[in-house]
């Protein structure tokens, strides 16, 4: 399956001009040396000087002393716990709304990994990277320590007489008292939440940062159904998303991907799905799409409507109004239109836009294509995201007006996220009593007069139904870590009840769940099962007829008068905002955490700060590049971020993501990058996440982004391959290209009963980095902080390489994770004059660290450049001021990993602690290892089952047919390195 597609990884590297030297920027230390300019020539002294340096640095640390360190045992050991021995826990992520069901591991007695739940039918063995970083939010310095009374520590008994006292005085004078939370997925806590309700003044208003609001008012007019719907990815042939990043960051990301790559393998014996995108920025989801047309963000509704025209007019349905298409991409509306059309009943319509309009043209297209009922669930709604724009907009203006008396905030940070953060922080200065749930003193907890810090999940009961019909349970897997108590257990205290929110939850269970199951005979059954399985799912209800009740015709009709409003408003110096959550960062709660700051974006690869994404043709006009701050203004509103030139990016639009510009969150995120809230804005009491009008201009000023991949390019060197389904189906003489075997002047190692490989499918992988934080956490990977990244310094063992191919103005994208791959015939090996790398008998090639003295030879011999140098000491090291250098944070290490020290070399080990580990249990068991018994850090992440590992030595083993598979091939294998890890080409069904 050859391929003569040209791949780049930027826009600089794709305009450099053919004239350059031979051999710039191939610079073997160009990954760890800041770009200042052309480095010095080297002089015999300076030869002389760094040897001499090496030798005497070298010598020293064999004779220093190591620092003394005491292993104290129990003086009475729990009958559960075993020194050196993982327990496993069920619980429920709490890192978004998603409500995903996780297996958490504790080394004595603490949380230090999460895994998915294999045992649940809706998201599977994957995760995302929020929800791998979660644990290390567990560990955070900045979480209160305890509850805290006008800005000052308190105890819970003071704080819970002033709140009682308060809350019956409101009571008693019939005053108003509002609730403002998250939105809460667990049916247990929503039963507490209702109980609060239904007391006389009290209202409670549910508040999403990232609003999906449009969606669930469009759903009810549409369909009679107050909710989201629930998508099936999995049952569509053709996909087409208006401004929705499914696969990132919309709704359901991991279970969406498990979804979507079970169609996008072109041998898995199912069709292969087809994927459309309309997008403004290029986001995760855009990236992989099969076709992707950029629009503006203003054009969203335009898009909805020509599909519903098009599909209105192959259905013989009247009453659909035009509107000018000229600025659209009318032969992808045409193609999608077609597709959607010969897939009725099978074909999906997803849309993120904010506006109810929009979103009606999408359910009527998906009602006239037959999806209601099928690909589009109405029965079971998602209640992933309930909140209510118009009810927080009423709210806060009842807050101005001095008609609340008492406000409990619970899991959400309006004074940071909400549009008009300044009008809500006013407001809130007029209620007599605020109270926040919050586990830091944020924006909006540094404004309340009472802070009662919740618990964090990993240390909580609780429930979670994000999906109707299909729940999970929590579990603390820690006892508390500071004077914290659950948010449940404040608000069942302050209503009088038991704080005792366990024997809430199990009286839940026993009362609304327990007598729809006939399984077990006796609740305490039930329990200990649904408690050890983690999850509990209802039999499905009869599918229902629901039929489209909503007039198309005045949306449409709305869509065509704003669109025309925005038009009138065009100017050539003017710019569209598009806001956007990142899959790290998402909508900013977890801006304390290293791991994610660190994460480099999947398209942009930028980490520690966000950025203006703008087109290549308007850098071109401006004479702008990445790295130029630039300001961005509406009206009063201001901010000024550095610009980052995106490829593929629509045309005078400015992609700008949400979740940075914290003020009060911790030392790690605090000031970074510029919050772009205040340019969202609410129009007929609905959020909008883009503005028209915009006006860029530049400052003057330069601030180089912390992006990796800068210094990794293809060279003209085939690193990833990328084909279409009709060249694979019709080409099967050329789907796979044996590469003849290499000479070599190496005997053949001698084997082992196990030889460990990997196997890569490019057509799954769709970049979400969740096997990058699961690394770091798995492996005890350092977080360097944004200034290394700069130089190009970043430690993740695991890298996801983005290339692009074809025009500037709309690429098409691929991805491709790298990591060590195991050569058997390791060029890093011979070099290493101390024999710290070298090749086991099953395959591995091994670092031994304590042997390394940094000769850094291996990194320079490696072409895949997958090897970290620690330039500096991590751990316990105040310049590094992150997990490592707190003794809170180091709690989250791998006790089975060592933590390496300045000047060692370390990479990719294929998780050889989990390999010891698998054959140990194994020979217990007095067995040989299954297949699918080991499985690396970055295989149990992936929610698209991307990554494979096994024994090669097994000719059954999955990872050896994928090797065999026929669109297999090695990277740089014609180097003769012989690479224990495969790739299968992608394929693009276009």
């Amino acid at each position: 399956m050859h391929t003569e597609l040209r791949f780049w990884k930027s826009v600089e590297e794709l305009r450099a001009d053919s004239q350059a030297p031979a051999g710039s920027g191939r610079d073997c230390f160009a990954g760890q040396r800041a770009q200042t300019g052309p480095p010095p020539t080297a002089t015999r002294r300076d030869f002389l000087t760094l040897a001499g340096f090496s030798v005497a640095a070298a010598a020293i640390s064999v004779c220093s002393r190591g620092r003394v360190q005491k292993a104290i045992p129990f003086a009475n050991q729990p009958e559960e716990l075993t020194p050196g021995v993982a327990n496993w826990y069920a619980t429920t992520c709490g890192g978004c709304t998603s409500g995903c069901s996780l297996l958490v591991k504790t080394r004595d007695g603490r949380p230090i990994k999460v895994e998915g739940n294999s045992e649940s039918s809706l998201f599977g063995t994957g995760t995302c990277a929020v929800g791998q970083a979660t644990v290390l939010s567990l560990y955070d310095d900045a979480r209160l320590k305890g509850p805290v009374w006008h800005g000052q520590p308190t105890s819970w008994a003071e704080i819970d007489a002033r709140i009682e006292e308060r809350l019956a005085a409101a009571m008693a004078g019939h005053k108003r008292v509002a609730l403002l939370t998250r939105t809460v997925s667990g049916p247990a806590t929503r039963k507490l939440i209702r109980e609060w309700s239904s007391r006389p003044g009290v209202e409670h208003v549910t508040y999403d940062p990232m609003s999906c609001s449009a969606l669930r008012e469009a759903t009810r007019a549409s369909f009679g159904v107050d909710a989201i719907p629930h998508y099936r990815f999995a049952v569509a042939n053709v996909i087409v998303g208006i401004e929705a990043d499914f696969l990132g960051t919309w709704l359901s990301p991991v279970e969406f991907t498990h979804d979507y790559t079970s169609r996008r393998r072109p041998e898995s014996g199912t069709l292969m799905s087809r994927h459309i995108q309309f997008e403004s920025g290029v986001s995760l989801t855009g990236s992989n799409a099969d076709i992707r047309a950029a629009i503006a963000p203003s054009q969203q509704g335009l898009v909805a409507l020509g599909l519903l025209r098009r599909i209105a007019r192959k259905h013989g349905a009247t009453g659909v109004p035009d509107s000018s298409e000229a600025s659209l991409d009318r032969r992808a509306l045409d193609a999608a239109a077609e597709d959607l059309w010969r897939n009725r009943g099978q074909s999906l319509v997803v849309s993120g836009a904010h506006d109810v309009p929009t979103q009606m043209l999408v359910h009527a297209t998906n009602a006239l294509l037959g999806n209601i009922g099928r690909t589009i669930d109405v029965d079971h709604p998602s209640l992933q995201k309930q909140g209510d724009d118009g009810a927080v907009m009423r709210l806060v203006e009842d807050m101005s007006r001095g008609n609340l008396d008492v406000l409990i905030v619970y899991g959400v940070n309006p004074a940071y996220d909400y549009p008009q953060a300044d009008r809500f922080i006013a407001a809130m200065e007029r209620v007599p009593l605020t109270v926040s749930f919050a586990d830091r003193l944020d924006e909006t907890a540094a404004r309340a007069h009472a802070v009662c810090p919740d618990h964090h999940f990993l240390e909580a009961w609780g429930d979670a139904e994000p999906v109707t019909s299909f729940y999970s349970l929590a579990q603390p897997t820690i006892a508390p870590l500071f004077d914290t108590r659950a948010a449940q257990e404040s608000l069942l205290k302050w209503l009088g009840h038991s704080p005792d929110f366990y024997a809430y939850l199990r009286g839940f269970w026993h009362e609304t769940l327990y007598p729809k199951q006939d399984r077990y005979a006796t609740f305490d059954d039930f329990w200990d099962h649904s408690l050890h399985d983690g999850v509990f799912v209802l039999p499905p209800r009869t599918v229902s007829e629901h039929q489209f009740v909503g007039d198309w015709s005045e949306a449409a009709t709305s869509v065509v008068r704003e669109h025309a409003e925005v038009a009138a408003e065009e100017s050539p110096d003017h710019y569209e905002v598009h806001l956007y959550e990142t899959v790290g960062l998402r909508d900013g709660a977890h801006a304390n955490n290293p791991w994610l700051q660190e994460l480099p974006d999947p398209v942009t690869k930028v980490t520690w700060g966000n950025y203006a994404a703008i087109a290549p043709t308007v850098a071109s006009r401006l004479g702008i590049d990445s790295g130029d701050v630039v300001a961005i203004e509406k009206g009063p509103i201001r901010v000024e971020v550095p610009v980052h030139v995106q490829p593929g990016q629509s045309a005078n639009t400015i992609s700008l993501a949400v979740g940075y510009g914290r003020t009060r969150v911790g030392r790690v995120g605090q000031g970074v990058g510029e919050n772009v809230y205040p340019l969202a804005h609410v129009i007929a009491g609905t959020r909008r996440y883009f503005r028209t009008g915009v006006k860029m201009t530049r400052t003057g000023r330069l601030e180089p982004l912390a992006a990796t991949q800068t210094h990794h390019s293809m060279e003209g060197r085939t690193i990833v391959k990328q084909t279409t389904l009709a060249a694979f189906v019709e080409s099967p003489a050329s789907r796979h290209e044996k590469q003849p075997e290499l000479p070599t002047l190496w005997a053949e190692r001698p084997s082992g009963e196990h030889r460990w490989g990997m196997a890569v499918d490019l057509s799954a992988c769709t970049g979400c980095s969740a096997c990058v934080t699961a690394c770091q956490a798995e492996n005890n990977v350092p977080v360097v902080g944004r200034d290394e990244v700069r130089r190009g310094r970043e430690m993740h063992w695991i890298r996801i390489d983005r290339y692009y191919t074809g025009s500037e103005d709309n690429p098409d994208t691929v991805v491709q994770p790298m990591m060590c791959q195991h050569c058997n015939n390791a060029p890093c090996e011979p070099v290493c004059p101390v024999l710290a790398t070298v090749h086991s008998s099953d395959g591995l090639n091994q670092q031994v660290y304590n042997r390394c003295v940094g000769t850094r030879y291996c990194e320079n011999n490696c072409p895949y450049k997958v090897r970290r140098f620690n330039w500096f000491e991590y751990a316990r090291n105040d310049r590094f001021d992150f997990n490592m250098n707190s003794p809170l944070g180091t709690m989250v290490l791998n006790p089975d990993v060592t933590v390496r020290s300045r000047g060692v070399m370390e990479k990719c080990s294929l998780c050889v602690q989990r390999i010891q580990a698998g054959k140990l249990e194994a020979e217990r068991d007095g067995r040989p290892v299954a297949d699918g018994d080991i499985k690396t850090a970055c295989q149990q992440a992936c929610p698209a089952d991307a990554i494979v590992f096994g024994d090669l030595a097994d000719p059954n083993s999955r990872v050896t047919r994928l090797s065999r598979s026929q669109r297999r091939y090695g990277v740089l294998e014609e180097l003769g390195t012989r690479p224990g890890v495969t790739y299968l080409t992608k394929v693009k069904n276009v």
